[in-house]
Order: C-alpha cells, then structure tokens, then sequence
C-alpha cells in the first residue's frame, strides 16, 4: 500500500488576533489570579488587567470588597487598611462599636491608612468596610491557559504589539472602553480594528 506525499495532514487558519508587525509583539510570563469558583478556561486573544497585587484577570473584572476591623486604645488615630500588600482603593463604611461614622475620618488611598480626627476609645471595636480598585488594562493573553480555584496561574501573554480589537476577548458584558485602549496604548499596545480573515 503506498503513502500519498501530496496528502493534506493538517490545516490551520488565521486568528487574526496580530494586525501589524509593528510594534513587534513581545511576550512575557504573568500569574493570573485564582478563580473564585469553577476552573476557566482563557482563550489566546484575552485581554488581561492588573490588579494592585500585580496578579491579571480578564479586562471587565470589577474590583472586589475587603474588610478590616481592630480595637481602639484610646490613642491610637491611624490605622493601615493594607492586606497583601494591596492597599484599598476606596473606604465604603466605617464603624465604631457598632455606629457608622460619616465624618471624624479620612483615608489616604496613597499609604492606605484611615485617620480618625480623635483615637477610638480603649477596647472600641473598628470596622471598615472597602473596595479594591479597578483593575487596568495591561495585557494580550498569547496562549490558551486554565485557571483553577487552588492556585494562580502562569501564563505567556502580549507585552507589547499592534492588535486586531476585533479578535479581542474580555469579560462577558464588558466593552473596551477608550480608558482601556489608552492604558493598553501606554503599556506598548496598539489596537487596530481589521476585517477577518475566513479559514477553511
């Protein structure tokens, strides 16, 4: 039985995710943060945002709620709200042994400290309620890659390069705005729209 060497073995179409060849796309490893629930899988194309952490999730991910609380000494004003290393974007409530304050404090998201105008008294309890900012638009995802709930994930994405918005991917419901493309654009990404290339 003889072998066919003009026989078709495989067949690969465009993904029309690189419009241009300049700038050159360069790569570079990420960790992509954890999923909350059920193990994903993210596609080549995937926009990534960095997070405070300098962990990526998929553009469109909106920042998450965190909580602090701890004890008044009587002299003590300012209190670090920094978990992680991360530091809380915005404070969203404040409680003093169970009464919400509206003013006598102020957060400094640059440090990540709250400032009471006078110490909490001896053994009064503290809660803050805040929120972990936005994430930026910082990265193209270059390879399929599953994130599970155990651990981050490595991954290979795009650094830098000229992109066809229309191959982009980002979270369900999410539309890239121009604050996106603008953050992609300073990070070294450029985004083109492009007309697709049909594959057999």
């Amino acid at each position: 039985m003889s072998t066919r060497l003009d026989e078709t073995i495989a067949t690969m179409g465009a993904d029309n995710l690189i419009s241009d060849v300049y700038p050159p796309a360069d790569v570079f490893s990420v960790k992509i943060l954890k999923e909350s629930g059920t193990a994903t899988t993210y596609k080549r194309g995937t926009v990534l945002a960095l997070g405070e952490d300098g962990k990526m999730v998929i553009l469109g991910t909106a920042g998450t709620a965190g909580t602090f609380s701890g004890t008044g000494d009587g002299s003590t004003k300012a209190f670090s709200l920094i978990a992680n290393g991360v530091k809380p974007a915005t404070v969203t409530e404040v409680k003093v042994d169970g009464t919400a304050l509206e003013t006598g404090f102020e957060y400094n998201a640059e440090t990540g400290y709250l400032i009471f105008a006078e110490a909490p008294a001896n053994t009064k309890t503290i809660a803050v309620k805040t929120t972990i900012g936005a994430y930026t638009a910082n990265a193209i995802l270059a390879e399929d890659v599953t994130v599970g709930s155990a651990a981050d994930a490595a991954a290979i994405a795009y650094r830098t390069g000229h992109f066809n918005s229309n191959a982009l991917i980002v979270a369900s419901g999410y539309t890239i705005t121009a604050a996106d493309k603008e953050a992609l654009r300073t990070a070294g990404i450029l985004l083109s729209d492009a007309v697709s290339i049909a594959s057999n």
